[in-house]
């Protein structure tokens, strides 16, 4: 039996990378894990590689409707939510006297927007059970500003790591532990497209002299997802080899 035997959790952007290695650190601990992703073919796959302890579910966090379709589904589907881990981001390089209003406004809707609308949905279920574990990730780039990320990146992501202190406020008296993981760079395939250039100049920048493995970031996660963590709320947890050390 596992520490998550028995649980259910929902990974928002769970088709790859970091989201892929969470699902896949759940599940290990006993958990059904939800991918909900936009791209629902590759989640598919990546719950076939998981087994019959996952399964995928279309979802963009940027769309109300589609948020509400989602925990609807697996409130129908399964009686109860245990863990919500909002990983579903959109990161693009854009210099920040570039950033249109339209860019901004899309990653808002997704990083900042879709993560309340989604720890909103989830809240409402945890809070008829008692209990409950809601994830962010957020980013070193919301600590030290956009460098590769983007001003609106970075600045969506700060307002995740104020929405995980909100969250945890009002859940604190319910047994409802919100946190946070702020993840440096991690070789993943958003930060194989910058190419190795730029991969390793920001590699030289880390004490730990390397990316994060999506692995590393999955373990942090998994740990505030379980009763190990009953008592910590509210945490800003860095996973970042020392970029960032606060």
């Amino acid at each position: 039996m596992g520490e998550l035997t028995d649980r259910v959790a929902i990974i928002t952007g769970g088709a790859r990378g970091i989201g892929r290695a969470i699902g896949q650190a759940l599940s290990r601990l006993g958990a059904f894990v939800v991918l909900a992703d936009r791209d629902v073919a590759r989640a598919a796959g990546t719950a076939a590689e998981i087994g019959s302890s996952a399964v995928a579910i279309e979802t963009d966090i940027g769309r109300p409707a589609s948020v509400s379709a989602l925990f609807t589904e697996v409130e129908q589907r399964f009686g109860r939510l245990d863990v919500l881990v909002n990983n579903a981001a959109i990161c693009r390089m854009v210099p920040i006297l570039d950033i249109s209003v339209e860019e901004w406004d899309a990653t808002m809707a997704v990083n900042l927007r879709g993560t309340y609308l989604t720890s909103v949905a989830a809240f409402r279920i945890m809070q008829r059970q008692g209990h409950g574990r809601i994830i962010n990730l957020a980013s070193a780039a919301a600590k030290i500003g956009g460098v590769a990320a983007g001003a609106h990146y970075s600045a969506s992501k700060a307002g995740v790591i104020c929405l995980t202190k909100s969250f945890a406020l009002t859940g604190a008296p319910l047994h409802i532990n919100v946190n946070a993981v702020c993840p440096g760079p991690t070789s993943t395939e958003m930060t194989d497209a910058w190419g190795e250039a730029t991969n390793r100049m920001f590699a030289e920048r880390i004490p730990w002299q390397e990316y994060a493995r999506p692995e590393d970031v999955a373990d942090a996660v998994a740990f505030l997802a379980t009763d190990r963590a009953r008592y910590i709320t509210g945490e800003i947890l860095d996973v970042n080899g020392g970029l960032v050390m606060d």
